[in-house]
């Protein structure tokens, strides 16, 4: 039986999660609302949390909260 397209899964090496949140960080940083520095980081549960870190810690943001979204059934 063929797996769906997100059961096949989409790997990341932890240099390339590192790698690209950090660019994320890099072109966020001044850019929050009105060029005000960002206040917090929401991070979306399976997947997000490691990229999430990562770029608060880039932006040394203390604040970061999580969001759990649920996008197919099983």
């Amino acid at each position: 039986m063929d797996r769906l397209p997100h059961e096949k899964g989409f790997h990341v090496s932890w240099d390339q999660l590192h790698r690209d949140s950090r660019a994320l960080a890099w072109r966020l940083d001044g850019q929050g609302p009105g060029g005000a520095p960002w206040q917090a980081v929401v991070a979306i549960t399976r997947g997000g949390m490691a990229p999430a870190m990562i770029v608060a810690r880039e932006l040394d943001i203390r604040l970061v909260d999580t969001i759990s979204v649920k996008s197919y059934d099983h």
